[in-house]
């Protein structure tokens, strides 16, 4: 793909920094990926021929479409979510060439798999698409500090949950493992949507000390949860294998992690390194286990090297890879 520049590239970095972790994405329709495609096109004529443009999105559509109009480019794709209409697959095939000017990052060896099935003749690549750097550590007074915003004590456990309950993640795994807890654990949930019911029972819980931060919220509170908490708490459905933007966040900010064995290439990747604690998806006793163990025995926190060894990028590393030139 020739060229570079993601206009400008300071920016990006910057801009990748501060996603963190959020894999994220958004699901949506034919007519906005196609909107897309036009934007790619648009980004073609205002970083001129030797640019080369990036396509942040959850939809694995229109790679030919976006070729064909936008030129060489590379597209980020985070995850399968879309099932193409007719018209969609129509224009699909009747753009199939384009896909060659297409280079697509998956940010997992799953959905990398996924897409050589739809798309055999597209170029595909394994990149994680967040980014971690060593200023992103949280310091000893960073703790100090939010563990007194959120009013914890200093020998009380406390977890973090980030981000909203949709549908890929498992709240009533943590419903049960709270329901079973018979050691003071403060849980911090911040972000959303989340379920208000829940959140009540949750509340009632006689071992639950429960602080929300409803979403959206801006980094520094997000900052601030990680800080307060022993470790950050990931709870997924059952083979769900998309990039984990909150075990990333964990891995940058230094923070312990109990997390479900729903991915088996990162339970692979996690398995023995002793601030992790897994759990069996789907096993809310054991997750109850995992917090109780906490709170008499905290885990230790990530080396610094934890990131690099994870084959985590830093926000540099990530500009440098889009930017320079490569053949599709």
């Amino acid at each position: 793909m020739p060229g570079a520049g993601l206009g400008p590239v300071d920016d990006q970095a910057q801009r990748l920094a501060g996603v963190g972790g959020g894999g994220g994405g958004f699901l949506d329709t034919g007519e906005e990926r196609l909107f897309r495609d036009l934007h790619v096109a648009a980004g073609r004529r205002l970083t001129g021929s030797a640019g080369t443009v990036v396509v942040l999105s959850a939809s694995e559509a229109l790679h030919g479409t976006a070729g064909l109009l936008g030129g060489d480019h590379v597209r980020f794709v985070h995850e399968l979510v879309t099932t193409e209409d007719t018209a969609l697959r129509v224009l699909g095939r009747l753009t199939r060439r384009g896909e060659r000017r297409v280079r697509v990052l998956a940010p997992t060896d799953a959905v990398r798999e996924d897409l050589a099935v739809r798309f055999p003749h597209q170029p595909l690549q394994v990149r994680p698409f967040a980014v971690a750097d060593p200023a992103d550590r949280l310091t000893d007074t960073d703790r100090r500090r939010a563990r007194e915003a959120f009013g914890i004590p200093p020998h009380e456990a406390a977890v973090c949950l980030v981000g909203g309950w949709w549908p890929y993640k498992d709240p009533d795994v943590v419903d049960a493992a709270l329901a079973h807890l018979d050691v003071p654990v403060h849980v911090l949930v911040i972000g959303g949507p989340a379920t208000h019911n829940l959140l009540k029972t949750w509340a009632a819980r006689p071992h639950v000390h429960l602080h929300t931060r409803p979403g959206p919220v801006p980094e520094t509170a997000v900052r601030q949860a990680y800080a307060a908490a022993d470790a950050a708490l990931v709870s997924r459905q059952s083979g769900v294998a998309k990039e984990s933007g909150l075990v990333v966040d964990a891995v940058r900010l230094g923070v312990s992690l109990i997390v479900s064995d729903h991915d088996p290439h990162l339970t692979k990747v996690l398995g023995g390194q002793d601030w992790v604690r897994l759990f069996p998806a789907g096993d809310g006793t054991a997750l109850a286990d995992a917090l109780r163990d906490l709170a008499w025995s905290p885990l230790p926190r990530p080396a610094a090297c934890a990131a690099a060894d994870l084959g985590v990028p830093t926000a540099a590393e990530q500009t440098a890879f889009l930017t320079e030139p490569k053949e599709c």
